[in-house]
């Protein structure tokens, strides 16, 4: 068996096959309609075995009786395998869902998780997106925005409220959105851009994403955290808006992109 295969077996197994499923599956896929012995020969299923299987693959929905006389079974295709597969298990989960609910749950602590690869962070923040109900604070650079700007949409289409602080020039056609000046941000080269988001006040995520540096991403449910970077975000908000109304007094005051400000605080 070569490794594709193998590796096929392990991620079929992991969505709920069993070893000879999924081994009677993949020979289906390079030979069909097949008889129960040429899978068993294929395969190195028992052939006492692979009626029971195909049977209960036809049950799952993941193949089919093509022909009697003698009895010969094909596979369901791929893409409506991964399909299938996609629209079961998202049914499991939401009903999983449902039932946890009723279950009366305090955690004794709250970790949190240290993410040191920046695809993983920008994963882990459209999963936190995905689950959001009631709002969506977020800070972010317009190249990762990019990448997010579905799923907040399809949050603000479910009527969540979703606020960004977009580091760049991009404007969302949607919820609410301040933008963040990015001349005076210092470390960006070596640190990377940074992201910070909260959802519905029980966690989030803030962290650097790495350019020379490594990423350096947290993310957490502990409520010291959690309120802390959201007021974070939101007193960058309050700063967002005041720029707006007072742009020109503030720069008198305070100097360009409140240089004067940076320079006493050491930013």
């Amino acid at each position: 068996m070569n490794r594709a295969a193998e590796q096929t077996i392990y991620y079929l197994k992991e969505l709920g096959f069993t070893e000879y499923e999924a081994k009677v599956y993949i020979c289906l896929l390079d030979q069909h309609p097949a008889t129960a012995y040429t899978i068993s020969q294929k395969s190195g299923v028992p052939h006492s075995r692979v009626y029971d299987i195909t049977r209960r693959l036809i049950k799952k929905g993941f193949a089919l009786l093509a022909a009697k006389n003698p009895e010969r079974f094909s596979p369901l295709a791929p893409d409506e395998l991964i399909g299938k597969l996609r629209k079961d298990h998202g049914r499991y989960l939401n009903d999983l869902n449902g039932l946890l609910d009723q279950i009366e749950f305090t955690a004794d602590f709250d970790p949190v998780w240290n993410i040191s690869n920046s695809k993983e962070a920008l994963e882990t923040t459209r999963r936190l997106i995905e689950g959001a109900n009631e709002r969506v604070y977020i800070g972010i650079w317009d190249a990762e925005l990019a990448e997010l700007l579905p799923d907040l949409r399809a949050a603000h289409e479910r009527n969540t409220e979703v606020v960004c602080l977009v580091y760049g020039s991009m404007e969302p056609d949607f919820g609410e959105v301040y933008h963040h000046r990015t001349r005076a941000i210092k470390g960006v080269e070596t640190m990377g851009h940074t992201i910070d988001c909260v959802v519905d006040s029980k966690c989030c995520l803030s962290g650097s994403l790495g350019a020379t540096q490594s990423c350096q991403v947290v993310w957490t449910r502990n409520q010291g955290l959690v309120k802390s970077i959201e007021e974070y975000i939101i007193h960058d908000f309050y700063i967002a808006e005041i720029e707006n109304r007072f742009g020109p007094q503030l720069e008198t005051e305070f100097g360009k992109n409140l240089s004067k400000l940076r320079e006493k605080y050491g930013r």
